[in-house]
Protein backbone atom coordinates (compact mmCIF):
# COMPACT_ATOMS: atom_id res chain seq x y z
CA UNK A 1 0.00 0.00 0.00
CA UNK A 2 1.75 3.21 -0.88
CA UNK A 3 0.68 5.35 1.42
CA UNK A 4 1.51 3.07 4.01
CA UNK A 5 4.62 2.37 2.68
CA UNK A 6 6.02 5.91 2.74
CA UNK A 7 6.26 5.30 6.56
CA UNK A 8 8.66 2.52 5.94
CA UNK A 9 7.03 1.21 9.35
CA UNK A 10 9.40 -2.41 8.13
CA UNK A 11 12.83 -0.17 8.37
CA UNK A 12 11.39 1.59 11.92
CA UNK A 13 11.01 -2.02 13.05
CA UNK A 14 15.34 -2.12 12.89
CA UNK A 15 15.05 0.73 14.31
CA UNK A 16 13.14 -0.49 17.69
CA UNK A 17 16.50 -2.71 18.29
CA UNK A 18 18.47 0.37 18.83
CA UNK A 19 16.02 1.88 21.36
CA UNK A 20 15.62 -1.43 23.32
CA UNK A 21 17.55 -0.08 26.18
CA UNK A 22 16.00 3.30 26.38
CA UNK A 23 12.55 1.91 26.13
CA UNK A 24 12.41 0.54 29.23
CA UNK A 25 12.77 3.43 30.45
CA UNK A 26 10.73 6.03 28.09
CA UNK A 27 8.03 5.51 25.94
CA UNK A 28 7.40 9.22 25.47
CA UNK A 29 7.54 9.85 21.75
CA UNK A 30 7.26 5.97 20.52
CA UNK A 31 3.38 4.82 19.66
CA UNK A 32 2.31 1.48 17.68
CA UNK A 33 -0.63 1.89 14.90
CA UNK A 34 -2.22 -0.78 12.79
CA UNK A 35 -3.04 0.58 9.73
CA UNK A 36 -5.39 -1.99 8.30
CA UNK A 37 -7.65 -1.17 11.50
CA UNK A 38 -7.48 2.20 10.78
CA UNK A 39 -8.58 1.98 7.09
CA UNK A 40 -11.38 -0.62 7.26
CA UNK A 41 -12.52 1.11 10.98
CA UNK A 42 -12.75 4.57 9.15
CA UNK A 43 -16.57 5.97 8.96
CA UNK A 44 -16.29 6.99 4.90
CA UNK A 45 -15.47 3.37 4.25
CA UNK A 46 -18.44 2.57 6.53
CA UNK A 47 -20.85 4.16 4.43
CA UNK A 48 -19.71 3.77 1.25
CA UNK A 49 -20.13 -0.02 1.86
CA UNK A 50 -23.54 0.57 3.31
CA UNK A 51 -24.34 2.28 -0.02
CA UNK A 52 -22.67 0.09 -2.14
CA UNK A 53 -25.36 -2.78 -0.73
CA UNK A 54 -27.90 -0.29 -1.77
CA UNK A 55 -27.27 0.71 -5.40
CA UNK A 56 -26.06 -2.89 -6.41
CA UNK A 57 -28.70 -4.93 -4.42
CA UNK A 58 -30.07 -6.41 -7.52
CA UNK A 59 -26.73 -7.48 -8.59
CA UNK A 60 -25.62 -8.68 -5.27
CA UNK A 61 -28.92 -10.72 -4.85
CA UNK A 62 -28.66 -12.20 -8.16
CA UNK A 63 -24.86 -13.17 -7.16
CA UNK A 64 -26.13 -14.57 -4.29
CA UNK A 65 -28.71 -16.57 -5.76
CA UNK A 66 -26.08 -18.32 -8.39
CA UNK A 67 -23.94 -18.65 -5.30
CA UNK A 68 -26.40 -20.39 -3.09
CA UNK A 69 -27.71 -22.46 -6.28
CA UNK A 70 -23.94 -23.41 -6.70
CA UNK A 71 -23.19 -24.45 -2.88
CA UNK A 72 -26.71 -26.63 -3.17
CA UNK A 73 -25.03 -28.31 -6.41
CA UNK A 74 -21.79 -28.87 -4.38
CA UNK A 75 -23.06 -30.46 -1.44
CA UNK A 76 -24.73 -33.15 -3.52
CA UNK A 77 -22.29 -33.92 -5.00
CA UNK A 78 -19.96 -33.93 -2.19
CA UNK A 79 -22.67 -36.68 0.27
CA UNK A 80 -21.80 -39.13 -1.86
CA UNK A 81 -23.65 -41.45 1.19
CA UNK A 82 -26.69 -39.00 0.85
CA UNK A 83 -26.88 -38.70 4.58
CA UNK A 84 -27.30 -35.07 4.37
CA UNK A 85 -23.70 -34.30 5.90
CA UNK A 86 -20.49 -33.73 4.45
CA UNK A 87 -17.75 -35.50 6.11
CA UNK A 88 -14.12 -34.55 6.23
CA UNK A 89 -13.55 -37.35 3.44
CA UNK A 90 -16.23 -36.36 1.82
CA UNK A 91 -14.61 -33.01 1.33
CA UNK A 92 -11.19 -34.11 0.60
CA UNK A 93 -12.59 -35.73 -2.32
CA UNK A 94 -13.07 -32.33 -3.92
CA UNK A 95 -9.30 -31.43 -3.80
CA UNK A 96 -8.84 -35.23 -5.36
CA UNK A 97 -8.23 -36.13 -9.16
CA UNK A 98 -11.53 -38.48 -8.74
CA UNK A 99 -14.68 -38.48 -10.52
CA UNK A 100 -16.59 -36.10 -7.57
CA UNK A 101 -13.45 -33.92 -8.11
CA UNK A 102 -13.89 -33.57 -11.73
CA UNK A 103 -17.33 -32.74 -11.32
CA UNK A 104 -16.64 -30.25 -8.51
CA UNK A 105 -14.34 -28.60 -10.58
CA UNK A 106 -17.26 -28.65 -13.91
CA UNK A 107 -20.00 -27.09 -11.47
CA UNK A 108 -17.47 -24.29 -10.39
CA UNK A 109 -16.14 -23.14 -13.82
CA UNK A 110 -19.95 -22.92 -15.01
CA UNK A 111 -20.91 -20.99 -11.96
CA UNK A 112 -18.09 -18.89 -11.13
CA UNK A 113 -18.11 -16.39 -14.51
CA UNK A 114 -21.61 -15.24 -14.15
CA UNK A 115 -21.07 -14.51 -9.89
CA UNK A 116 -18.22 -12.78 -10.51
CA UNK A 117 -19.81 -10.43 -13.35
CA UNK A 118 -22.81 -9.70 -10.82
CA UNK A 119 -20.48 -8.80 -8.35
CA UNK A 120 -18.12 -6.92 -10.57
CA UNK A 121 -19.71 -3.43 -10.36
CA UNK A 122 -19.99 -3.59 -6.54
CA UNK A 123 -16.50 -4.62 -5.71
CA UNK A 124 -14.82 -2.43 -8.18
CA UNK A 125 -16.93 0.73 -6.48
CA UNK A 126 -15.54 -1.12 -3.35
CA UNK A 127 -12.02 -1.48 -3.94
CA UNK A 128 -12.47 3.17 -5.30
CA UNK A 129 -13.50 3.64 -1.94
CA UNK A 130 -11.16 1.95 0.08
CA UNK A 131 -8.26 2.95 -2.53
CA UNK A 132 -9.63 6.97 -1.42
CA UNK A 133 -9.61 5.81 2.27
CA UNK A 134 -6.16 4.24 1.93
CA UNK A 135 -4.81 7.41 0.57
CA UNK A 136 -5.91 9.17 3.78
CA UNK A 137 -3.55 7.44 6.28
CA UNK A 138 -0.54 8.96 6.18
CA UNK A 139 -1.77 12.60 6.28
CA UNK A 140 -4.04 11.32 9.21
CA UNK A 141 -0.70 9.29 10.74
CA UNK A 142 1.19 12.61 10.20
CA UNK A 143 -1.35 14.51 12.01
CA UNK A 144 -1.41 12.22 14.92
CA UNK A 145 2.65 12.54 15.12
CA UNK A 146 2.36 16.23 15.04
CA UNK A 147 -0.54 16.48 17.53
CA UNK A 148 1.29 13.84 20.23
CA UNK A 149 4.82 15.01 19.41
CA UNK A 150 5.84 11.85 18.18
CA UNK A 151 9.39 10.96 17.14
CA UNK A 152 8.71 6.55 16.15
CA UNK A 153 5.19 5.05 15.07
CA UNK A 154 6.10 1.03 14.66
CA UNK A 155 3.36 -1.62 13.86
CA UNK A 156 2.37 -3.45 16.27
CA UNK A 157 4.55 -6.73 15.27
CA UNK A 158 7.28 -4.86 15.39
CA UNK A 159 8.15 -5.00 18.45
CA UNK A 160 6.97 -7.77 21.76
CA UNK A 161 5.63 -5.24 23.98
CA UNK A 162 4.07 -1.72 24.26
CA UNK A 163 2.04 -0.24 26.96
CA UNK A 164 -1.56 0.00 25.55
CA UNK A 165 -1.36 3.97 25.59
CA UNK A 166 1.14 4.36 23.15
CA UNK A 167 -1.42 2.66 20.48
CA UNK A 168 -2.52 5.70 18.92
CA UNK A 169 -4.76 4.08 15.93
CA UNK A 170 -7.56 4.90 17.40
CA UNK A 171 -6.70 8.67 16.88
CA UNK A 172 -5.93 7.76 13.80
CA UNK A 173 -9.36 6.71 12.90
CA UNK A 174 -10.71 9.95 14.51
CA UNK A 175 -8.57 11.79 12.33
CA UNK A 176 -9.48 10.05 8.73
CA UNK A 177 -13.08 10.33 10.07
CA UNK A 178 -12.76 13.99 10.57
CA UNK A 179 -11.04 14.89 7.69
CA UNK A 180 -12.83 12.63 4.93
CA UNK A 181 -16.93 11.25 6.32
CA UNK A 182 -17.10 10.49 2.84
CA UNK A 183 -15.78 8.84 0.34
CA UNK A 184 -16.98 8.20 -3.63
CA UNK A 185 -18.39 4.90 -4.59
CA UNK A 186 -18.16 5.64 -8.51
CA UNK A 187 -14.86 5.49 -10.08
CA UNK A 188 -13.58 7.65 -13.03
CA UNK A 189 -13.85 5.65 -16.63
CA UNK A 190 -11.34 3.32 -17.08
CA UNK A 191 -10.06 3.55 -13.76
CA UNK A 192 -8.21 0.33 -12.26
CA UNK A 193 -7.49 -0.48 -8.57
CA UNK A 194 -3.75 -0.30 -7.25
CA UNK A 195 -2.50 -3.53 -6.55
CA UNK A 196 -1.99 -2.83 -3.13
CA UNK A 197 -5.83 -2.04 -3.02
CA UNK A 198 -6.32 -5.45 -4.34
CA UNK A 199 -4.40 -6.81 -1.71
CA UNK A 200 -6.14 -5.03 0.95
CA UNK A 201 -9.23 -5.52 0.10
CA UNK A 202 -8.87 -9.31 -0.10
CA UNK A 203 -7.97 -8.62 3.44
CA UNK A 204 -10.89 -6.87 4.45
CA UNK A 205 -13.30 -9.35 2.32
CA UNK A 206 -11.40 -12.47 4.49
CA UNK A 207 -12.25 -10.21 7.57
CA UNK A 208 -16.00 -10.02 6.24
CA UNK A 209 -16.25 -13.56 5.79
CA UNK A 210 -14.20 -15.00 9.11
CA UNK A 211 -16.67 -12.55 10.85
CA UNK A 212 -19.91 -13.82 9.06
CA UNK A 213 -18.32 -17.48 10.17
CA UNK A 214 -18.45 -16.77 13.49
CA UNK A 215 -21.75 -14.95 13.79
CA UNK A 216 -22.95 -18.34 11.91
CA UNK A 217 -21.38 -20.17 14.52
CA UNK A 218 -22.73 -18.14 17.30
CA UNK A 219 -26.19 -18.38 16.05
CA UNK A 220 -26.74 -15.03 15.05
CA UNK A 221 -28.08 -13.95 11.15
CA UNK A 222 -25.08 -13.71 8.48
CA UNK A 223 -25.05 -11.05 6.18
CA UNK A 224 -26.20 -12.19 2.71
CA UNK A 225 -23.89 -14.28 -0.12
CA UNK A 226 -22.25 -12.07 -2.26
CA UNK A 227 -22.82 -8.65 -0.23
CA UNK A 228 -19.35 -6.76 -0.33
CA UNK A 229 -19.83 -5.83 3.37
CA UNK A 230 -21.55 -6.78 6.39
CA UNK A 231 -24.78 -4.66 7.15
CA UNK A 232 -24.32 -1.37 9.27
CA UNK A 233 -22.81 -2.40 12.60
CA UNK A 234 -21.50 -5.59 11.77
CA UNK A 235 -18.34 -3.83 9.28
CA UNK A 236 -15.34 -5.99 10.96
CA UNK A 237 -13.53 -3.66 13.03
CA UNK A 238 -10.07 -4.94 12.91
CA UNK A 239 -9.14 -4.07 16.71
CA UNK A 240 -5.89 -1.78 17.51
CA UNK A 241 -3.12 -3.55 19.59
CA UNK A 242 -3.80 -3.14 23.22
CA UNK A 243 -7.51 -2.16 23.32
Amino acid sequence: MKTITKTSLAALAGASIALAGAATAQTAGIATAQADAAIFSAKAFDAANQQISTTYKAQLDQAAAAQNTLNTQLRTLLDTNKDGQISQAEAAAAEGNGAVANQVRAAQAKAQPAIEAAQGPAIKAQAYALEQVTAKYDPALRAVVAAKKISIVLAPNAIQYAPPATDVTRDIIAEIDRSTPTVSITPPANWQPQQQTVELLQQYRQLVYANAARRQQAGAPAPAAGTPAPAAGATPRATPQGR
